[in-house]
């Protein structure tokens, strides 16, 4: 499952996280350049993961336990380049990728956290629907090539739950498919579908991750 983050940060905000990165990377002298921003992406990167390993934000069957986290990814934007003093918008992104130790499947829940009024996407692998979600608000569901595509907004309570269900189209099919397979002649030829539950699931959301991060560098720094 990769989980994708995306947060624009603007005026004051904005003015402190170059700042930050001119301080802790760069020579403090109020310009940021390109190799400061490398390695504030290393810092930030050791930060969201140490995050990350405290307080999960991907629960599968209400535990934690069974989710791996496999890889932290941070981007900070060129928008950060230039003098300190600049309250331009800085559009950061983050790209979180877990593994489940237990498959996921129908009667599977996910459970997800996020930033209150966030927009969120999760996109779930071919064959799958969902039965039911809670917590997830102004939300709307559609599909593309056989993938579930569900949107909404994250709502008061930080945190969404989805139910999986089996797509009863993709079901049929599939079984179609193998049916024709069986009945052609040059069945060695033809492609071998398969699919693992669980597999390749996306989210993605505009968090609050970064501002978080920012207070609490900022707490740490008075």
């Amino acid at each position: 499952m990769t989980w994708n983050y995306d947060e624009k940060i603007t005026d004051e905000e904005a003015v402190f996280f170059r700042n930050l990165i001119d301080i802790e990377t760069g020579e403090g002298d109020g310009f940021v350049n390109a190799w400061e921003i490398l390695k504030m992406e290393v810092i930030l990167n050791g930060k969201m993961k140490k995050s990350l390993e405290e307080e999960p934000d991907v629960k599968l069957n209400s535990s934690s336990e069974p989710v791996e986290l496999k890889d932290v990814e941070f981007w900070i934007s060129k928008e950060a380049l230039g003098r300190t003093g600049k309250k331009s918008a800085i559009t950061n992104s983050a790209s979180v990728t877990y593994s489940f130790k237990e498959e996921a499947g129908p009667g599977t829940d996910i459970w997800l956290m996020g930033t209150p009024d966030s927009s969120v996407t999760i996109i779930l692998p071919p064959g799958f629907d969902v039965e039911l979600t809670e917590g997830l608000e102004n939300k709307s569901l559609e599909f593309k090539t056989n993938r579930a595509l569900l949107k909404g907004n994250f709502g008061s309570e930080k945190n969404i739950t989805i139910l999986l269900s089996e797509n009863e189209t993709f079901k049929a099919e599939l079984q179609n498919m193998e049916t024709n397979k069986d009945k052609s002649p040059e069945n060695g030829s033809e492609e071998n579908v398969t699919r693992t539950a669980g597999e390749n699931t996306e989210a993605g959301q505009v968090a609050g991750f970064f501002r978080n991060i920012l207070k609490e560098i900022n707490r740490n720094l008075t």
